[in-house]
């Protein structure tokens, strides 16, 4: 029981013996009123010669003889005046309380007395009954309050426990009341506040996992800083990018970032309030970021910094690439140009005058306009490497062994031999166009990258749906360092031999593309001295 409930029933109780004493003293006053009212009545009816009967509980005195009880009557009066007539007066005579009336009957002055009436000598059994009712009913509202005390305190447990409940962000138990109850409508709208708040939770949480996934997913760096340096929103690729595992929970920045530039990129936002863009190469990882840091501000005032990286290292590698190609184009084509020139203007400067200077500069000019030929046929066939070609049924035999043919002069020229092991009703369903430029590239290139009577062995099978295509050849071979870069536009191990023998270094890389354009894949085994071995998958 709470404090205020015990106070509140003590109140009740005090209250209750309060009333009890009330009705007892009203009671006895209104009998007293009647026993006066009785006496005067009397007073009216008898004379002063009237006996009363004996066992009646009165006396009828003359206050002017001489008698025992005239005398008492007239010593022992309350108010200490002398007697007088209509007058009521309370006596004890021997310790008896006694009512007493005054009255002139027939001129003299006489006194009615009748031994003072009470509740319990009135109506004994009525005050008994009473009182016990009067205790019993105020027992049981005692009762009632306490069991309703009871009953509101439990009502309002369970109410505090579900606010506390929704305080916590959890879901709150139903408050069950009855609809007489006083908090009934306290239950009803908490209960509705619950059920909003948990929609209104669930809505969050679902969009809160779509952002968190989404962040996630970025291939951009993303890290939210607050005003105390601390991360307070960050997702893995930009751990990635800076090399690092970043740790959960809130943490101070600098505990990721140790990049200087930006470092001080963050820091300038923070304290100046301007968006920062730069370009970094991060030292941990060698990867060039473009990192763009913006405030965001709330009443003109920045509370948080987003940092955001972009990766820019494959961007980069591509501008290097374009620049290489052009750099590559540019003198590959300066070298024939150059010799054309060159041996056109000296013919022109009459050297075509002599037959045998006429025919061997021509030789040359003929020699170099083919070489420019080829090398801009294969310029052309890697633009042409993403336009998509019909794919239909191919024999792989009549494929391979009409290209190996076309070859077999120039291999005969080195003294290289050429055998082919290929199934001759071996089909799949491929781009003839692409499968005889990469059967052409690999076998021209084991033919002139060979030793002088080497070899050169084609084996054909069939995996699954696809063909595997191994080319193995008893060359010079490929160093270990230079086979990463091997199908690389206008790379060459041998660059000497290569422009002696008319190659372009452009025919691995369009081998490279024709493969990746039908979805298969080519790998390379070398080993300098001994040869090498190219395996597509196709």
């Amino acid at each position: 029981m709470l404090k205020h409930e015990r106070t509140r029933i003590i109140v009740l109780g005090l209250l209750a013996i309060v009333g009890f004493f009330a009705l007892g003293f009203g009671a006895s006053e209104a009998v007293h009123q009647h026993q006066r009212e009785s006496l005067k009545t009397v007073s009216q009816l008898v004379t002063s010669t009237t006996k009363v009967p004996a066992g009646v509980d009165m006396h009828i005195v003359d206050l002017e003889g001489d008698s025992i009880r005239a005398r008492d009557l007239r010593s022992h009066t309350v108010s200490g005046h002398a007697p007088r007539a209509n007058s009521y007066d309370l006596i004890h005579i021997h310790g008896v309380p006694e009512l007493v009336y005054r009255a002139r009957i027939n001129g003299k002055l006489m006194a009615i007395t009748q031994r003072r009436q009470g509740l319990m000598t009135v109506a004994p059994q009525t005050v008994i009954i009473t009182t016990l009712i009067y205790w019993l009913v105020v027992i049981s509202l005692l009762a009632s309050r306490l069991i309703a005390d009871s009953a509101l305190r439990r009502e309002l447990q369970s109410l505090s426990s579900a606010l506390r409940e929704l305080r916590q962000g959890n879901v709150a138990k139903p408050v069950l009341v009855t609809k007489h109850s006083r908090l009934y409508g306290a239950v009803r709208e908490t209960q509705l506040l619950n059920d909003s708040l948990t929609s209104m939770r669930r809505h969050m949480r679902v969009r809160s996992t779509r952002f968190t996934r989404l962040i996630d997913n970025l291939p951009q760096g993303i890290m939210l800083v607050d005003t105390d340096r601390d991360v307070v929103l960050t997702n893995p690729a930009f751990g990635d990018l800076l090399g690092i595992v970043i740790g959960d929970g809130e943490h101070p920045y600098v505990d990721d970032v140790k990049e200087y530039e930006l470092v001080h990129c963050i820091e300038d936002v923070l304290a100046n309030g301007a968006s920062n863009h730069q370009e970094l190469t991060i030292a941990q990882t060698g990867r060039t970021v473009d990192a763009t840091v913006v405030p965001i501000r709330d009443s003109d005032a920045v509370v948080q910094v987003l940092v955001i990286l972009y990766d820019v290292t494959e961007m980069h590698h591509v501008e290097q690439m374009q620049s290489d190609f052009v750099a590559n184009v540019s003198h590959e084509l300066k070298t024939p140009v150059t010799a054309i020139s060159g041996f056109a203007e000296t013919l022109l400067g009459g050297a075509k005058d002599d037959p045998a200077t006429l025919t061997q500069f021509l030789t040359i000019i003929q020699k170099e306009s083919k070489r420019l030929t080829t090398l801009i046929n294969d310029i052309l066939t890697l633009q042409r490497g993403g336009v998509p070609e019909e794919q239909r049924e191919v024999n792989i035999s009549e494929i391979i062994n009409t290209t190996v043919n076309n070859l077999r002069k120039p291999a005969a020229k080195r003294d290289v031999k050429v055998s082919v092991t290929v199934p001759e009703e071996m089909t799949i369903i491929s781009s003839p166009g692409r499968l005889t430029q990469i059967v052409r590239n690999l076998v021209d290139n084991a033919v002139f990258y060979n030793r002088n009577g080497g070899s050169v062995h084609v084996v054909a099978t069939q995996d699954g749906a696809k063909m595997r295509l191994t080319v193995t050849d008893t060359g010079i071979g490929i160093p270990k360092a230079d086979q990463e870069r091997i199908f690389e536009r206008f790379y060459r191990v041998d660059k000497a031999r290569s422009r002696n023998n008319g190659g372009t270094g452009l025919g691995l890389a369009i081998t490279a593309d024709a493969v990746r354009a039908l979805d298969g894949s080519i790998s390379l085994e070398s080993e300098p001295g001994v040869g090498t071995k190219v395996t597509v998958v196709v």
